[in-house]
């Protein structure tokens, strides 16, 4: 199962925090007291590896008392379902086949609600079948067995079964079940009549439990099986590699343990040692015996975090004396060995990290989704950057959601899963893609971790251009070049052409060099994607609609454009064929006339029925490129030279008008 979105509602600080969606990570931005904790502690408790519930009293939002009650739900989240999953859906009934996703809440009670896409299986056993399930427990009685309660029973029975054959169901047929089930001790004629009594009672039991599990109770009760374990960690867990074990156990019995205890019992019991026994081996004189425990514990925890970061390899070493028990932890390549407590605080974190999440995955490391609150306090700006490389490989195998306001905790190459997180006393803390609107210190975050990454890799003038990618900069900055080898205008010198990275990043990046008082427009392709880039940019009114330049209306065709279509289609389509000469060996390369599409569109079509599922345009771009090496600008189509044209023509006569002003 994975979590493509999940809702919090009626939890601490948050009223509704609107859809945050998730691909592998998600990253929630925002000032300390914004609700970033109150969000994922809240998802936290949907299923956590300890069964920890709601608190009504301490988390349901204040002021509205008359509101509370345990049926509030606290969290919706939606799931994918992988194909096993559906399959093993399907075998369980009929009803069942079809579902690909599942909606889960969870409210104060605890309780579970499940609602199945794109439809729900039975929530009612057909007659046919509840009738079939009372006569294989029921029709058969065991000797000996007095004929008078035999025919007591027979005809009871029968009567049972013709009404819940007239009935719906299993409803019926459990609603009358009480009803058959007392009538049985009227019959007993004989002794032995008794011991028929109870079984007969037993069986009835049974059957009924059987009915209740209809085909809508067995799908939750598989999926609630296969629901993730979600793990929680804040940056501020005491930890500690030492200890008193005796104290740790006379704690535990009195269940008066500390912070510091349940982490010692989390890694003795990770590396195979019982904490009753440890005690009990440290008042006995066998020191030899303990020594080799502890090495082999030591080999048995340390074989299970062996490969977890191609970073940093690091061994756990145990020793004991008497009561006294410590944890080493040493580099793979160094002798020295170092108390846990006197690692640095970023390496602590990290193994108390490993530790906890291979405790809750069982071992796995898979198949959870993990809540990071404020990863990285501790460290500074390189090893933060270190940090979000190796929360990658977290995120391989499982989701991954964290809380931030570092700048260096920002990937700038994935600004498309970045939420922010605020509050606003009449709304409580809602969670937005809307950076415009976002108050100055969430903002902050932002533009810090943007204006970092460009200072490493693009430049940002006054007057900006954001492109969507980087192909639409080469082909942009290259024709610009060939017109102005050949004396006629390309694009002015001070406008900077900056590539966002995608449709879905233009938003943010024009929305981030806006705020810094920049000149700012942007060209988007015709298509979708291009669309909402063009709504979050207009709609709400951080750039003029005349500051959004359009492909398909700049060249005044309908349908879909992308920027490709800027090149005559007869060039684009030879160049595709060059790209995939080896693809295409005796094929030639023809598109469908179909005005409504890109180039682009029609091309990755063209290649699907060359039996070429996938379309690399970044391929054809580099032979592009490479081509217009080779030219000067009479070389190329009239067509692609009239199409630049307009383009640049378009983005100089903003920059001339920002000028002016």
């Amino acid at each position: 199962m994975k979590l493509t979105k999940f809702r919090v509602e009626n939890f601490r600080s948050i009223r509704d925090s609107g859809w945050v969606e998730l691909d592998d990570i998600a990253v929630i931005v925002g000032k300390n007291e914004s609700g970033k904790t109150s969000l994922l502690k809240a998802l936290w408790k949907l299923n956590p590896f300890h069964k920890v519930g709601y608190e009504i009293d301490r988390e349901f939002p204040t002021g509205r008392r008359k509101e509370k009650s345990g049926d509030q739900v606290v969290v919706t989240a939606h799931f994918a379902l992988s194909p096993d999953e559906t399959q093993a859906l399907a075998a369980l009934h009929d009803s069942a086949k079809g579902i690909t996703e599942v909606s889960v809440q969870r409210n104060y009670d605890g309780d579970y609600i499940y609602n199945f896409f794109p439809s729900s299986p039975a929530v009612d056993h057909d007659v046919k079948w509840v009738v079939g399930v009372i006569k294989d427990n029921l029709s058969e009685l065991e000797s000996p067995c007095s004929e008078h309660f035999k025919q007591q029973y027979q005809a009871a029975l029968n009567k049972y079964i013709a009404e819940v054959e007239g009935g719906d169901g299993s409803k019926v047929a459990v609603a009358k079940a009480a009803s058959l089930k007392s009538q049985f001790p009227s019959f007993v004629q004989q002794g032995y009549d008794n011991q028929r009594v109870q079984e007969q009672q037993q069986r009835m039991d049974e059957a009924v439990k059987e009915i209740q599990a209809t085909p809508w109770r067995k799908v939750a009760d598989e999926l609630q099986k296969r629901l993730p374990v979600f793990v929680y960690m804040d940056d501020y867990r005491i930890f500690s590699g030492a200890a008193q074990l005796d104290e740790v156990l006379t704690r535990k019995q009195r269940k008066q343990t500390k912070s510091e205890d349940e982490t010692i019992m989390l890694i003795m019991e990770m590396a195979g040692l019982n904490l009753d026994e440890e005690v009990e081996k440290g008042n006995q004189e066998d020191k030899r015996q303990r020594m080799m425990d502890m090495n082999d514990a030591s080999q048995t925890l340390t074989n299970q975090i062996a490969n977890r970061w191609s970073q940093k390899r690091y061994e756990v070493m145990f020793q004991a004396d008497g009561q006294h028990f410590e944890t080493f932890v040493k580099d793979a390549d160094q002798k020295a060995l170092v108390p846990l407590e006197d690692r640095s605080k970023g390496f602590q974190w990290f193994f108390s990290f490993d530790m906890t999440f291979m405790y809750e995955t069982q071992g796995s490391f898979a198949h959870a989704v993990i809540l990071l609150d404020e990863p990285g306090l501790h460290l500074h700006a390189a090893a933060q950057r270190d940090l979000l490389r190796r929360m990658s490989a977290y995120a391989e195998k499982n989701q991954l959601i964290y809380s931030t306001h570092l700048p260096f905790m920002i990937d700038f190459a994935r600004l498309d899963n970045i939420y922010v997180c605020e509050e606003n006393a009449s709304e409580g803390s809602r969670v937005h893609k809307d950076w415009a609107t976002a108050d100055k210190d969430a903002r902050f975050t932002l533009q810090a971790a943007l204006g970092l990454s460009w200072s490493q890799s693009l430049f940002v003038g006054r007057f900006n251009l954001v492109v969507e990618g980087v192909t639409d900069y080469w082909f942009l900055t290259t024709i610009s070049t060939l017109l102005k080898d050949s004396g006629e205008l390309g694009l002015d010198e001070q406008l900077v052409v900056t590539p966002a990275g995608g449709a879905s990043k233009v938003a943010y990046v024009g929305t981030i060099l806006h705020g810094q008082e920049l000149n700012v427009a942007v060209l988007l392709d015709s298509d979708k994607e291009g669309d909402d880039a063009f709504k979050q940019l207009v709609h709400s009114w951080i750039l003029k609609e005349r500051l959004v330049l359009r492909v398909g209306q700049i060249l005044g065709a309908a349908g879909n454009r992308a920027l490709e279509d800027l090149f005559d289609e007869a060039y684009y389509v030879a160049q595709t064929q060059s790209a995939y000469a080896k693809e295409l060996t005796g094929k030639k390369l023809t598109l469908a006339a179909k005005p409504g599409l890109s180039v682009v569109e029609r091309v990755e079509e063209a290649l699907k029925a060359a039996g070429i599922p996938d379309f690399n345009k970044g391929r054809v771009a580099k032979r592009i490129m490479e081509d217009l090496a080779k030219k000067k600008l009479s070389d190329l189509p009239p067509t692609t030279v009239g199409n630049f044209k307009k383009v640049i023509a378009a983005a100089n006569a903003l920059n001339v008008g920002w000028r002016k002003a």
